[in-house]
This record gives structure tokens, sequence and C-alpha cells, in this order.
């Protein structure tokens, strides 16, 4: 729906997610309350269940999130994340965890580490296929959307587990340059991104395009512009800018990514007042996250998402109202958590929760 511009609150470009209040401008405004293995849980109505891969990532990307999201609590990611080595214990934990929140009905969102190269991912797509959540997402930088797994290409696994959105990280319209913003030696070619486009869209999977903004990459109104006619030209109608994430610095590890996001940040803010300036953009609306600031805009036919997320910001929230859960993570070690980090906000497999802290101890 558009809207119109007064329709706006411009203070909350200006506040972002500082000016959360769940009841008030969330996108749910009200928890879901129900049993988690015997316990009693509150929960964001709209809240994601992230399955995140084990698979390491192929690139190395310097403004990694997940690197920097262990790193903003002050740990290393290699110190935190642990795999369930056993096939059959992984995806009965997996199918557990999606039997008892099925009350909430929650997004699904696949995410890494790299899901297109993690031999699981036929598994975790036949395991979510026939499910009736509301909304399934993978979310990769495209690299092995061709290569085979049991017999079949990943694009063609994903097409058939009716993944509703496919999100492609690239950095930048030329292959070379993604290829060194990403620090990854084989990324999509064009021609390849527009063929997996094509094969998305006839299984009625909507690819987006998920592009960092990055003083050595896109950092102007008129890089977004010329990102925008790329994937136009690859058949794509649905674009995310992100913002570098912010790290407190009194909690934060400062390793590179930490100093990589403070030397290559671009502030969003201004951006967006220049584009607000334009006729060329038209306000849709506005999402009051936790930790995140989001603007919808449309630009000629297509969808463009600007987001910034502050990860003090959602230390804060976490501190401000400890009994409401926002996210779901069921982690490699088959723990599910309300946070990132497998060692904090553990909520079970009750049988399995007892085993996996004493791992994480370890």
């Amino acid at each position: 729906m558009i809207v119109a511009r007064s329709a706006w609150n411009d203070a909350w470009r200006r506040q972002k997610s500082a000016a959360f209040d769940l009841s008030a401008n969330s996108t749910a405004r009200r928890v879901v309350k129900f049993e988690l293995w015997g316990r009693p849980v509150s929960v964001y109505a709209n809240a994601n269940l992230s399955i995140y891969s084990a698979q390491p990532c192929n690139a190395a990307c310097p403004f990694c999130v997940e690197e920097l999201r262990p790193a903003s609590r002050g740990v290393e990611l290699l110190n935190q994340k642990r795999r369930e080595p056993d096939d059959q214990r992984y995806f009965a934990r997996l199918q557990e965890v999606l039997e008892a929140l099925r009350p909430l009905q929650p997004t699904v969102s696949i995410t890494g580490g790299e899901p297109s190269i993690d031999p699981r991912l036929p598994g975790i797509l036949r395991t979510i296929a026939h499910r009736t959540d509301r909304k399934r997402t993978l979310t990769t930088n495209g690299s092995g959307l061709f290569d085979e797994r049991e017999g079949l290409r990943v694009i063609d696994w994903i097409a058939a587990a009716h993944i509703e959105h496919l999100n492609i990280s690239i950095a930048h319209p030329q292959t070379e340059q993604n290829g060194r913003l990403m620090r990854l030696a084989q990324p999509l070619t064009t021609a390849q991104l527009r063929e997996a486009v094509r094969l998305a869209g006839l299984a009625g999977v909507r690819v987006r395009l998920s592009c960092v903004l990055l003083r050595s990459g896109i950092s102007s109104l008129s890089d977004i512009l010329g990102y925008l006619e790329f994937a136009e030209s690859v058949g794509v109608d649905n674009v995310i800018f992100r913002q570098l994430m912010k790290t407190n610095p009194r909690t934060h590890l400062a390793n590179s990514v930490v100093r990589y996001g403070d030397r290559q940040r671009i502030s969003l803010e201004p951006l967006l007042d220049e584009i607000s300036r334009t006729d060329s953009f038209v306000p849709v609306r506005q999402i009051m996250g936790y930790y995140y600031y989001v603007e919808v805009w449309r630009y000629r036919g297509m969808d463009v998402v600007f987001e910034e997320a502050d990860l003090a910001q959602l230390e804060a929230a976490k501190h401000r109202d400890p009994q409401t859960i926002h996210e779901l993570v069921f982690h490699p070690n088959g723990a599910l958590a309300s946070t990132w980090q497998p060692w904090d906000g553990i909520l079970g497999p009750e049988a399995e929760t007892s085993a996996i802290r004493s791992q994480l101890a370890e």
C-alpha cells in the first residue's frame, strides 16, 4: 500500500530502533503465549525462526554478519559455533522444534554460513516443504545454486520446497568487483544470476538482491540507481540496501569485522533524506524492529528496501523486556535459542538442553 509522505513519522528515521514500541508501532503489536516443552513463553507474534546452516561460508566478507554477531558480544565465531555431527539426531531435533513452535507458526528462514553448499540443505528443505508456516526464505551468496545435491540442482530443491523468497547477496553489479568485496572466488556471473531468477520465478519463488552499503562499493544515490538498473536487467523487482550493523564499543570484540565496519560504514539516514526529496521514489511503509529500522519504497515498479540495525539496541531491548522472545534460532548443534549465541537463551529441545550446555562448557 502506497502512503502519503505526510503519513510518515519523520522522527522514526532519526530515532530508529530506539523508538520501537511492541504494542504501539511494531508490525504485529502483540505477543503469542504458549507452552514450549512445558515452560510458558511469550513470543513476539511476528518472530522468525532462523535455521542456521552449519556449513562454513565459502566467502570471507570482511563485513560478515555471521562474524559480527558474536563479536558484538565479545566472542569469536569459531569459539561458539558447534555442529551436531549425526544427521539423524540433527533432523529429529529440527522436526521437534518445528512441532513445538506450531502455536506460533513463525516465518522460517534458512541462513548461514552458506546454505547453498550445505550437504544438509535438501533435508532441511524437505523438512519444511509442506509446513503451513507463514513464509519461507533462504539467504545465500548464490555460489552453490547450480551445484547438484542428491540428483537435483540446489535451485531446483529450493523451487520444489515452495520457498517464497530467495535472498541473494550481491555487493556490486560487476562480477569481479562483487567477488573482491565479498572475497568470494567464484561468485555468480550475471548470466547465472539471470538464469537463477528465471528458474525461481517459474516456481513462484521471488528473488531479492541484498546489497550492503560500503565506501568502497555502493555508497551513493547514483550507485543505488545503477544497482537498481542492474537488478531490473536480470529480472529482479525486489532489492534491499543495508547499512553495516552497529555494535556497542563497550562490549564488542574489536576484531577485523568490527574495524572494517567502522571504516566502511555508509550512514543510511542522509541517503534516505536525499531519496525523500526526489520524485522517482514513492514511499510505501516504515517498519519498526526491536533492533532495526526499515523503510520500503517503490521505484519504477520495484520494491526497494533500506535497513539499518544496531546490535547495541538489541541487547538494550532484551534488558528492558527480558520476558519477551523476539527471535528464534535453530543452531547447528541442534539447540533452539532466543539469540544467535548457542550458549545464551537456550530454549530446548528439553531432552537435549543439559547435554548441549555440557558441550558448550567444554
